[in-house]
């Protein structure tokens, strides 16, 4: 199923031409920035190692970003990041079996970004993600400063016509701090602006 349609009012920043291809390893790609959605995926052999470089990169970024948080007594650990094709088919059927709107939270197979290893699920304790977590201190730290260390928040709240999913306020992605700072008011999406909103 296709994700994007046509955005909902103005997109502070938007990419003015952009193509998008396919790289070696065979993941689509605008401006350098691996694209993962409902629309274009990865092979079930595509793993972090593909993209070994930019993994490192977000695996740095990340370590400053929590030391960071603790200097301003804000606790940030990761609660998923990887997750193979095979895993991320196993928990797309466990949540199939539970949920009918399985496909407003979890991704098939092959068209998670977590496959690539860019995505990281936070938390302000080791369990597991809530809802709930956009109302703590870590969320409002976050907010204001992981687009410093070259995150963004993948899923923001009233895009999910954009991105077809709801809104995930511990789901950050890498994209290096080039992209960040221009999406650092949280108001586009990573599609509206590659402008592959089509």
């Amino acid at each position: 199923s296709i994700i994007c349609i046509e955005a909902k009012g103005k997109v502070k920043a938007k990419a003015k031409k952009t193509y998008i291809t396919k790289n070696s390893s065979g993941a689509y790609n605008v401006l350098g920035t691996i694209v993962v959605n409902k629309k274009y995926g990865l092979s079930k052999d595509y793993t972090y190692k593909n993209n070994k470089q930019m993994f490192d990169k977000a695996t740095n970024a990340f370590n400053k970003m929590q030391q960071d948080a603790q200097k301003d007594g804000i606790n940030l650990y990761i609660i998923s990041r990887y997750r193979s094709y095979s895993l991320q088919k196993w928990l797309y059927a466990k949540y199939k079996s539970e949920s009918k709107d399985v496909d407003t939270f979890s991704a098939k197979a092959g068209y998670s970004e977590h496959q690539t290893g860019l995505a990281f699920d936070l938390n302000d304790s080791k369990t597991s993600v809530r809802d709930s977590f956009e109302f703590t201190d870590a969320y409002k730290w976050l907010k204001e400063n992981a687009y410093k260390y070259g995150f963004i928040l993948r899923y923001p709240k009233g895009k999910s016509d954009i991105t077809g999913y709801k809104f995930e306020p511990w789901h950050y992605r890498y994209v290096g701090t080039e992209l960040s700072y221009k999406l650092k008011d949280q108001t586009t999406t990573l599609e509206e602006y590659l402008n592959i909103c089509k």
